[in-house]
């Protein structure tokens, strides 16, 4: 078996050569029972086959039987396209895999094959990406190892089985913005590998794509092209009806993302990002499979979303804001904090998640407007403690959580009536004076706070941070 491996598996592994050798020493073992088997059988077993034009392994060579099965597992076609194209039914592909791998299992040899098949991996990561990305690649995990899969571009994950190759470690080589369905291209890894399996790949940014066209020195062209580049590849596969006729004529191609957009994506489908970067305009990142996707079907696009919200007696409420962040921001909050902290006001530092136009509107509190709807279904009052995330809550002081828990969330916080600064620590100081005032006050403490935040934001300008 070894000789035939060296033989054999040296040739390339997508051509169907490195499987003609293979006959002497497998269709013994697995394809000859079978035909001995069907032979048995009558010649009226055959016959509905016949009428509705499907085939039996009796109908195909030894090798053709390999080929069949090969293809499936780490070729090109889905398991329904191989069905139609040879005319077998699902449940004869199915036992003649059953039969491969479970005789196959058996070979001594069978990590051999793995590493064969896996040799030309780090040829194939300089050639398509280059000798940088490849490094980057390897720094957290061996992509040359046996159990890593190289997904060349123009073929598809889904396609290459991890029964035949145990697969811990995926590298797309292909850039997301291609995919037709990015979320389901990630779920489709996340299945593929085991927990604590890592997943790696590229994307280009907006910006990124802006610096690279032939105008972007040229002030008037550079704010046209890139405002059609976004109208084209950002807004329109966004909208209910449009996003058809975009995705029919473009087939998913070359589609716009944020930074933001395509690490949420990723975390909401079960990675953890160890580290990303930037080289000649494309960003790659590594990632490592922590749980399962949550399947988010409705992500935040458009410009008035809700927000998961801790409300009063611990209830998750969902509260309204306009958009000051790229869709699937949401899903970056932790990481974002792991990786820069806050800031002084009291917000996550260094964020990228923002929207050019979001200081804009957070400063002078225009994205919380949406908050009075909150008002008027009697999930918040006009002052009092900020909403905030499950995640931030459970990261105060437990003194300050009882608190929170007694009183509904607030549109203005007790930090502006009192003209205090909006880091974390000033902020947590003025929601336990006003919580503890309300307590004491429940009747007059929301009239006063509220006439002293009116005042210093008209005459004193406080604003938001």
């Amino acid at each position: 078996m070894k000789e035939f491996l060296n033989e054999t598996l040296i040739l390339d592994r997508n051509t169907e050569e490195k499987f003609s050798l293979m006959k002497d020493h497998i269709s013994d073992r697995i394809f000859n029972p079978i035909l001995k088997e069907k032979k048995k059988k009558s010649i009226f077993f055959e016959l509905p086959t016949r009428i509705w034009k499907t085939k039996t392994t009796s109908d195909f060579t030894s090798l053709e039987r390999i080929r069949i099965v090969v293809d499936g597992l780490i070729g090109d076609l889905s398991k329904s396209e191989i069905c139609r194209k040879e005319k077998i039914s699902p449940e004869v592909y199915d036992e003649l895999k059953q039969e491969f791998l479970g005789a196959f299992n058996e070979f001594s040899e069978f990590k051999e094959l793995q590493k064969t098949l896996t040799a030309h991996n780090k040829e194939l990561i300089i050639e398509e990406l280059g000798k940088n990305q490849f490094d980057f690649y390897q720094k957290f995990n061996d992509v040359t190892s046996y159990d890593s899969l190289v997904v060349p571009k123009e073929k598809d994950l889904l396609n290459y089985s991890n029964e035949f190759i145990k697969i811990n470690n995926i590298v797309l080589l292909d850039k997301i913005n291609n995919f037709r369905q990015i979320n389901k291209k990630f779920e489709d890894a996340n299945a593929k590998l085991p927990m604590g399996g890592f997943f790696m790949g590229s994307f280009e940014t907006f910006n990124a794509r802006v610096r690279k066209t032939r105008f972007c020195n040229v002030p008037v062209l550079k704010h046209v092209c890139s405002t059609m580049s976004f109208l084209m590849h950002r807004v329109c596969p966004k909208l209910p009806y449009i996003k058809k006729a975009y995705f029919f004529f473009t087939k998913g191609r070359n589609r716009m993302l944020s930074k933001a957009e395509a690490l949420g994506r990723l975390v909401s489908c079960g990675f953890d990002i160890l580290d990303y970067t930037e080289i000649d305009g494309i960003h790659y990142f590594a990632s490592i499979k922590i749980k399962e996707p949550s399947f988010d079907m409705n992500p935040s696009y458009g410009p008035l979303f809700k927000m998961r919200r801790v409300g009063k007696n611990g209830k998750i409420i969902g509260v309204y804001k306009f958009r000051t962040m790229h869709p699937y921001s949401e899903y970056l909050q932790d990481y974002i904090l792991k990786l820069n902290g806050y800031a002084e006001s009291g917000k996550p530092a260094n964020d990228f998640r923002l929207v050019p136009w979001g200081k804009f509107l957070r400063r002078y509190w225009l994205d919380e407007l949406p908050q009075l709807i909150n008002v008027v279904k009697g999930e918040l009052k006009l002052v009092g403690a900020r909403p905030v995330s499950q995640t931030y809550f459970d990261r105060i002081p437990e003194e300050i959580q009882q608190l929170r828990l007694t009183q509904k969330p607030g549109c203005i916080p007790p930090y502006v009536a009192l003209d205090r600064k909006s880091s974390v620590n000033s902020v947590l100081q003025s929601e336990k004076e006003y919580l503890q005032e309300k307590v004491k006050n429940p009747y007059f403490t929301d009239t006063k706070y509220f006439f002293s935040a009116i005042f210093n934001i008209m005459f004193k300008g406080k604003r938001s941070a």
